[in-house]
């Protein structure tokens, strides 16, 4: 079988090339990881321009010929072209461009997926309703949403008509913020959301963790219940004794008149309340900051 160039070793000739197009040769150490591995390669392919003792000697020069004529034997094997970024590809796109699978590397199946919640059910064939999308976030038209709502427990999103959600925007994008195999699509959705400086509210468990999350990741308001309810309602037994290492940080942090009140509660009572306890409660953003 035929030796492979690892992502790294590809990565280090990505950026080599244009030093190298730019001053014609470049020097160097053979001492390097990435630089032993491409000339072994090199050896292995018995290319023109790779004596066999190249690794005895103390540096190597890398020229525009070589890389040329790298790409070309790893075309014709069928192996990744190093010029070519798979990181910036999905994996099903990176397989049509090489015979050699590379599971390491590629956007993930699930990096662009985000489940969105309807405002309400979307007929299908056979008589089926639906109102959640598993979607790439890029086919969202966001020019039509002026507010975005994420919602933090899988439960609660796909029951979200048991809770009273009082949000006053006319067309609010709902989605799920996904646990470690969907998160990275609705943490890009977030980030184009606040380019477009819409709002973004977070709703989730009232704890150290979930209001830590809202603090320190850019939303603007927390879906909560009046203070007076949540005073009423919070209990220390829904706050984790896990959580607690979150407070110092929250503490630090500068919040608008009203959300201090909830801070007080949280921090001062170390008490919590659970997002499925809020069920049938009448939730408002209460702005962070």
């Amino acid at each position: 079988m035929q030796p492979v160039l690892s992502p790294a070793a590809c990565h280090f000739l990505r950026q080599l090339q244009p030093k190298v197009a730019a001053q014609g040769r470049v020097k160097k150490a053979t001492s390097q990881k990435a630089v032993q591995e491409v000339l072994s390669w090199c050896v292995a392919q018995q290319l023109p321009d790779v004596a066999g003792n190249c690794l005895q000697l103390p540096v190597f020069y890398f020229s525009p010929q070589l890389l040329k004529q790298i790409a070309k034997i790893q075309q014709q094997l069928g192996q990744p072209d190093f010029r070519n970024d798979y990181k910036e590809l999905q994996r099903i796109d990176a397989a049509l461009a090489s015979n050699i699978e590379q599971k390491s590397i590629g956007v993930k199946p699930r990096d662009l997926r985000v489940l969105v919640r309807l405002l309400q059910e979307e007929p299908l064939a056979n008589g089926l309703l639906a109102q959640v999308l598993d979607i790439d976030w890029q086919q969202l038209p966001l020019a039509q949403f002026d507010a975005l709502l994420v919602v933090e427990n899988l439960d609660c999103f796909y029951q979200l008509e048991r809770f009273n959600l009082a949000l006053p925007y006319q067309q609010p994008l709902l989605v799920y913020r996904g646990d470690t195999l969907c998160s990275k699509g609705c943490k890009a959705l977030k980030t184009a959301c606040l380019q477009q400086n819409k709002p973004i509210l977070y709703f989730g468990d009232f704890d150290a963790k979930g209001v830590s999350i809202a603090l320190n990741e850019g939303y603007s308001a927390m879906l909560l219940p009046d203070i007076a309810t949540l005073q009423q309602q919070a209990s220390p037994a829904m706050l984790p004794d896990q959580q607690l290492q979150f407070i110092a940080g929250i503490k630090t942090k500068s919040v608008s008149h009203e959300f201090l009140t909830y801070l007080q509660l949280l921090c001062e009572q170390l008490t919590g309340f659970r997002q499925q306890s809020m069920q049938g409660m009448l939730l408002k953003p209460i702005l962070t900051r």
